[in-house]
């Protein structure tokens, strides 16, 4: 008997130890909830796999933020949600735009330079679909599904400065703004702040860099001084637009902890080009002839040629990085890089465009420049009392892998299962675990004890 009651007893002190979920009850702390707006571009818009469509939205960061703002007395969280889920991406052109669907993983047979199949298949992003340019732009430009006024203000592909211009969503603005702007004259800002928000969330700056780094640049980046200038003023008009909201705000994370700029490097050196001794003298035979004498081959390995900003040449360095949008069959088949002997008597120099290089200068640049807006975000939520999710570091820590609810993940391109196919945007489960982050940022910030999302419940990248 005595036996029993030692088991008993046992089991019942185990049983008091272990962790339950309802231990600590959820609490605002004061927070209140009731009217959260988020502003942002792509990322709080829920854009993925290349395109804005329905299941991404539904699964963005703040709606996911919202849903468990419910917990502890939230609002609704309306969404201008678009009416297809095959979506819509565009890329301008002279004289309009050139739209397509959302990527999705493919089983894409490997071919040759002449178009024959060789080897095993490959799993590869590739539109969804290929609808008429009529039924995209209809799609685009329709209304969204649900009416306003919008909590979720996040707008491809938008600015800093942008969410402070008026006439953004006008017919010569930002598409995806036209779409849910209350008049052609509004501003993305001016939108947010007409709901009064009880809290806020802002992150915003992200394409102040990345829009640059995706051309393979670093020429149209936003001056620091200019990102200075008007991040106090958004946070201090979300702050004056309510009564005394709270918010949570973002840094800007390193390009480098992007898959875009990280995968086909990892797959192609940057001297990936073998040559013997009479190889050698022959491309520098071409390249001499051409004006290029300051390019210079050797035998064994030497760098890929670029093309610089400048119109200058250039042969790559170690810690250079190409970028996903990287033609590798024009290298392959064409001799990109190197010499071009498809179409001409003679080898001509054919450099890798530029766009598709981003060189440790450029990468250096482009660093200081985060490293600047990430201080000066700090500084503005130090002095106006928000909280801090440092996406930053927390995306950088995922280059190893880390493991969410028995699940890992990682920032390796397809299998890392944190990045949609786009390699810029995160799929829904990568949403999930940053709307963590920003409810664990709002937590320590505020003293309140939101529940935070269960990754398992979110899919990421879904194979074929």
């Amino acid at each position: 008997m005595k036996k029993i009651l030692f088991i008993i007893l046992s089991l019942a002190m185990l049983t008091a130890c272990e962790r339950k979920i309802d231990e600590f009850a959820a609490s605002a702390n004061g927070l209140d909830f009731s009217k959260f707006v988020s502003v942002g571009n792509s990322m709080t818009a829920g854009y993925a796999d290349g395109a804005l469509y329905l299941s991404g939205q539904q699964n963005s960061i703040p709606n996911i933020m919202a849903t468990q703002f419910k917990t502890v007395g939230g609002g609704e969280f309306t969404q201008p949600l678009i009416g297809t889920e095959e979506g819509v991406g565009f890329t301008p052109i002279p004289g309009g735009i050139y739209c397509y669907t959302k990527r999705v993983l493919t089983i894409v047979p490997d071919m040759d330079c002449y178009g024959n199949p060789v080897g095993t298949a490959s799993l590869k992003p590739a539109f969804s679909s290929n609808p008429d340019q009529a039924t995209l732009l209809q799609q685009l430009f329709a209304p969204p599904t649900v009416a306003g006024p919008y909590n979720n203000m996040g707008v491809p592909g938008a600015t800093l400065q942008a969410i402070f211009y008026p006439g953004y969503g006008s017919a010569l603005g930002n598409p995806y703004f036209k779409r849910f702007a209350t008049s052609a004259t509004t501003s993305v800002l001016k939108d947010a702040m007409a709901q009064q928000p009880t809290f806020f969330y802002l992150w915003i700056g992200n394409n102040d860099v990345l829009a640059s780094a995706l051309a393979g640049s670093d020429l149209m980046l936003t001056p620091a001084d200019t990102f200075a200038k008007y991040y106090p003023m958004a946070t201090g008009a979300l702050l004056a637009s309510g009564k005394q909201p709270k918010g949570v705000v973002a840094t800007i994370p390193d390009i480098t902890s992007i898959p875009f700029f990280t995968t086909i490097s990892k797959q192609l050196p940057w001297n990936g080009v073998p040559l013997s001794a009479t190889q050698a003298a022959q491309l520098n035979a071409v390249y001499s002839l051409q004006g290029h004498s300051e390019i210079v081959w050797k035998e064994g390995l030497n760098p890929f040629v670029y093309q610089k900003e400048n119109g200058t040449l250039a042969q790559m360095q170690e810690g250079d990085l190409f970028l996903l949008t990287l033609p590798t069959d024009s290298i392959k088949c064409r001799g990109m890089g190197i010499a071009d002997t498809t179409k001409h008597p003679m080898p001509y120099v054919y450099p890798i465009p530029g766009k598709f290089v981003l060189d440790k200068a450029e990468q250096a640049n482009i660093k200081a420049h985060v490293d600047q807006y990430n201080t000066i975000i700090r500084q503005v939520a130090a002095t106006q009392n928000l909280a801090v999710a440092d996406m930053n570091t927390y995306l950088k820590s995922f280059t190893s892998g880390m493991v969410f609810d028995g699940i890992k993940v990682s920032t390796t391109f397809v299998t890392g299962g944190l990045f949609s196919t786009d390699g810029v945007h995160l799929n829904p489960r990568g949403n999930c675990i940053a709307a963590n982050y920003f409810i664990q940022a709002i937590n320590a910030k505020y003293g309140s004890n939101i529940p935070q999302a269960n990754v398992t419940n979110y899919p990421g990248l879904i194979f074929p």
